[in-house]
C-alpha cells in the first residue's frame, strides 16, 4: 500500500486536505471515508479502516472536513448540511479525476453524512457506517453545556487536543432541522451498519433505528468489545475487513481482483497514482511499477530496472536448484542471490538514452552441507537459458499500435 496526498476543492472554494490510500495493485474500485465529528482523516478509525480496505484492492480517499485537520476553513462556520455538500464534492472530484467511487464509508457523524448524502451519488454501489447516530443532532450531545451556552451567548467554545473549537448557533439549528425518517427510507443503496453494543458515545439504539427505517438490502453487525472511536487494538482493522467482505457482491472487487492473464503475457496499464506509474499483470499476479526517482518517479512501485534485476536474481536462484536436482546434490538447503546495479556515468543520467554500459554485480550465497566440488558444479551454469537469451539479444518484438478514441 502507498498513500498520495491531494487537495479537493469544496463548494465554498476551500481546499480540503485528503489522502488516497492505494493498494499495491491496480485499484479495483474507489471508496470514500467520511470521518467523525471534530475528527480528521488521521484518526485511528479513518486511517486503519482505509488502509485495511486498500489491502482488498480499494483505493480509499479520506479527507478532512473544513476547519479540521489540515483543511482550510473555520469550523465555526460549518453546518451538517455544508458537510454533506463537501462530501458530495469529494465524490464528484474522484469521479472527474480518478474513477466513480463504488463504496462510501462513514464513521459517527461522518456516517450520518453518508446516510444523508449517499442517495445523491447515483453511481455509488454501497454504503457502510461505523457507530453512526440515527439523529445527526446526537453529535453535540457529548457537549452537555453546548446548547445552553449557545442559547445564552450564540456559540460554545471548547478545547480539543490543544485546538480551540466553536459550536455555532447555525450548526445547532441546522442539526435540529434534520429528520432521518424523511430521507433514510429513500436510500436505495445496499447498507451495512456496524455498531458496538457497548458504545458509550452513540448507543446501539441508533443502529437499530437506522436498520428499522432504511430499506433492504441492509445488514446490522455488532462490533463487539469495540469503543466508539475504534481505538482498541485490531478493532478498526476488523471493521475494515467486515466492510470489504460485505461490499464485495456490490462493488465486484473480488471478481476484478481475481482477473488474470496467461503466464506468457505481461500487461502494463498506466494509472493516475503517479506520473509514471503502471498497473502490471503477469499471470495471476498484480503489482504497481514506477520509474526510478532519478528519472521522475515517486517510488510508488517496483522500477523497470528493479524488475530486470529481479528476473536475473530469481532465475539464477532457480537455475542453481535445477542444477542441484539434475546433479542429485542433496546438501543444498537455501540459495540467496543479490543483483546490484553498478553506477556508471551513463546510468546516472536521468534521461539515459541507451549509450554506454549497464553493469551489474551478482552475489550468490549457498547454505547447506556442500563440498567445494559440489559448489563448483552447482554454479558452473548460473544463467537460465531463456532469460540469458533475452539478455544476450535473442529478442524479437513485434509491435501493434492501436489508437483508441476517448469516449464522450
Amino acid at each position: 500500500m502507498h498513500s498520495v496526498n491531494v487537495t479537493v476543492p469544496s463548494p465554498a472554494g476551500l481546499g480540503l486536505a485528503a489522502t488516497i490510500d492505494f493498494p499495491d495493485t491496480e485499484p479495483k474500485a474507489f471508496a470514500i471515508f467520511s470521518h467523525c465529528f471534530t475528527g480528521n482523516r488521521h484518526t485511528p478509525c479513518a486511517a486503519r479502516v482505509s488502509k485495511t480496505l486498500s489491502g482488498y484492492g480499494y483505493a480509499v480517499l479520506r479527507f478532512d472536513y473544513p476547519g479540521l485537520g489540515q483543511s482550510e476553513g473555520d469550523f465555526a462556520e460549518q453546518t451538517f448540511t455544508s458537510n454533506c455538500e463537501d462530501l458530495y464534492a469529494v465524490y464528484e472530484w474522484l469521479e472527474k479525476n480518478y474513477e466513480t467511487p463504488a463504496l462510501l464509508v462513514g464513521h459517527s457523524l461522518g456516517g450520518a453524512a453518508a446516510l444523508r448524502t449517499g442517495q445523491r451519488m447515483k453511481k455509488l454501489k454501497a454504503i457502510a457506517t461505523i457507530g453512526a447516530p440515527f439523529d445527526p443532532a446526537h453529535a453535540v450531545f457529548q457537549f452537555p453545556d453546548a446548547i445552553s451556552e449557545v442559547d445564552r451567548q450564540g456559540d460554545y467554545t471548547f478545547s480539543l487536543v490543544g485546538r480551540t473549537m466553536t459550536i455555532s448557533r447555525k450548526l445547532l439549528e441546522d442539526l435540529a432541522e434534520m429528520n432521518p425518517e424523511t430521507y433514510l427510507p429513500d436510500l436505495k443503496k445496499p447498507l451495512l451498519i456496524l455498531h458496538s453494543p457497548t458504545d458509550q458515545t452513540v448507543g446501539i439504539d441508533s443502529a437499530q433505528l437506522i436498520f428499522r427505517v432504511s430499506r433492504y438490502p441492509k445488514s446490522l453487525v455488532a462490533l463487539d468489545k469495540t469503543d466508539h472511536l475504534c481505538t482498541k487494538p485490531g478493532s478498526a482493522a476488523r471493521a475494515g475487513r467486515l466492510i470489504a467482505e460485505w461490499a464485495e457482491p456490490y462493488t465486484q472487487v473480488g471478481e476484478r481482483f481475481r482477473e488474470q492473464v496467461d503466464e506468457t503475457v505481461a500487461e502494463a496499464r498506466s494509472t493516475k497514482t503517479g506520473k509514471y506509474t503502471d498497473a502490471v499483470r503477469a499471470g495471476v499476479r498484480h503489482f504497481i511499477s514506477d520509474r526510478e526517482t532519478t528519472r521522475g518517479g515517486k517510488g510508488h512501485g517496483i522500477t523497470p530496472t528493479g524488475l530486470l534485476m529481479s528476473a536475473i536474481a530469481t532465475s539464477t536462484s532457480q537455475q542453481i536448484r535445477v542444477n542441484a536436482k539434475k546433479l542429485r546434490i542433496r546438501g543444498l538447503e537455501n540459495v540467496h542471490v543479490e543483483v546490484q546495479q553498478t553506477p556508471t556515468a551513463a546510468t546516472e543520467v536521468a534521461d539515459f538514452s541507451g549509450d554506454g554500459s549497464f553493469e551489474l554485480t551478482r552475489s550468490i550465497e549457498l547454505t547447506g552441507r556442500l563440498s567445494d566440488e559440489e559448489v563448483d558444479r552447482l554454479t558452473a551454469t548460473l544463467d537460465d537459458p531463456l532469460i540469458h537469451s533475452l539478455l544476450e539479444g535473442a529478442l524479437s518484438i513485434t509491435d501493434t499500435i492501436t489508437n483508441k478514441p476517448v469516449e464522450d
